[in-house]
C-alpha cells in the first residue's frame, strides 16, 4: 500500500479526470459526426411499428437531440476508459492481492453494463414499442417527439445497465463480509418481491410485458450473485487454513 499526500492525490485525481473528459469527448464528436449511423441505431426498434421519423416541436430541437444522443453514445463507448482511471486512481490505496483483482472486475462491470444494454435494445425494448405505439393506434394519430423518445430510450437502456451490475454487487458485499451466501439464500423470497418492485421503479414504459422481461433477468442475476458468494466464502476458507497451517508451522529456519 503506497502513501502520497494529499497535494499528490489532488493531481493524480485531476490527471485521470482529464483522461474520462478527453475519452468522452473523443467519442461524443466521433458520434456526432456519424449522426446518421447513429440515429439509424437509435430507431432500429421502431422498425415493426408504423412510425418511421421522429418529430420534432422547435427550431433547436433537431440539433439539441443529436447533441444529447452523441453525448449518451459517447459516455457508453468512454465506459471503459473511465471504470479503468477510476481503479487506477485508487490502486495505490489497495494491498497487491486486491490489485489483481482491479482489471478483472472493471471489464466485469462494463461486461455486465453493456450486456444489460444489449438485452434490452435487442430484446426487451422492441416488444415493448410495438405495445405501446401500436395500444391505441385505431383512436390515436401516433406522433412521437424526439425529445420524449431519445429520453424514454436513454433511460430504458440505462436501466437495465445498472440491474445486470447486481452479481458484482452482491460479490462485493461477500468480499466486505456484508452477507453471506447463506444469508442470500435465505432472502430469496424477499429478493424476488423487491426486484419486482425495482422492475415497476425502473421500466420506463410502465407496461407489465417490459417489467416482466426486467424482472426475469434480475431473478437470475441474483442466483449468480448468491453463486459468485459462495466462490467468495470458499476462496476466504482456503486462505483462513493456509494462514493457519503456515502459522502452526512456525517460522521456517
Amino acid at each position: 500500500m503506497k502513501t502520497m499526500p494529499l497535494t499528490g492525490h489532488l493531481k493524480e485525481l485531476r490527471r485521470r479526470l482529464v483522461y474520462c473528459v478527453i475519452a468522452f469527448l473523443v467519442f461524443t464528436i466521433a458520434a456526432f459526426i456519424f449522426k446518421d449511423r447513429v440515429f439509424a441505431v437509435l430507431l432500429h426498434p421502431l422498425a415493426k411499428t408504423n412510425v418511421h421519423k421522429l418529430t420534432t416541436l422547435g427550431v433547436t430541437e433537431a440539433f439539441m437531440q443529436i447533441l444529447k444522443v452523441s453525448m449518451y453514445t459517447g459516455l457508453v463507448f468512454s465506459l471503459p476508459v473511465i471504470l479503468y482511471q477510476f481503479w487506477a486512481f485508487v490502486m495505490p490505496a489497495l494491498y497487491e492481492r486486491e490489485r489483481r483483482n482491479v482489471l478483472p472486475y472493471t471489464a466485469a462491470t462494463t461486461f455486465l453494463f453493456l450486456g444489460g444494454v444489449v438485452f434490452g435494445y435487442f430484446i426487451v425494448l422492441p416488444v415493448g414499442l410495438k405495445f405501446l405505439v401500436g395500444y391505441g393506434g385505431g383512436t390515436f394519430n401516433q406522433l412521437l417527439q424526439a425529445d420524449r423518445y431519445v429520453t424514454f430510450v436513454s433511460m430504458f437502456l440505462l436501466a437495465f445497465g445498472v440491474v445486470f451490475e447486481l452479481p458484482l454487487v452482491m460479490l462485493l458485499l461477500a468480499w466486505a463480509r456484508v452477507v453471506d451466501h447463506t444469508k442470500m439464500r435465505k432472502v430469496r423470497r424477499y429478493a424476488i418481491v423487491t426486484e419486482a418492485i425495482l422492475a415497476m421503479i425502473l421500466t420506463p414504459s410502465q407496461d407489465p410485458l417490459s417489467m416482466v422481461l426486467m424482472l426475469v433477468p434480475l431473478i437470475l442475476l441474483y442466483e449468480v450473485g448468491i453463486w459468485l458468494a459462495k466462490l467468495v466464502a470458499r476462496r476466504r476458507a482456503k486462505q483462513e487454513v493456509t494462514a493457519a497451517l503456515t502459522e502452526a508451522a512456525g517460522p521456517s529456519l
